[in-house]
């Protein structure tokens, strides 16, 4: 009984918390955190043909009728 009510009341504080934050900063440090995703992202792939060593790009697939 006594957790419940601890934790509702938790719980009610960080809502009241979050809805004071500015939405700006959470704004940036969302975009921070997206900009250092990218930083440590894979590279987007380059294909090589195996004939003629010539560079290819990604074609898009065609959609299949049913």
């Amino acid at each position: 009984m006594i957790q419940a009510l601890l934790v509702k009341t938790v719980i009610n504080q960080v809502m009241k918390a979050i809805e004071k934050a500015d939405d700006k900063k959470i704004a940036r440090s969302l975009h921070d955190r997206i900009k250092k995703l990218e930083k440590i992202a894979h590279p987007q792939a380059d294909f090589v043909c195996t004939d003629c060593g010539c560079k290819a790009k990604r074609k898009p697939n065609k959609k299949r009728r049913k």
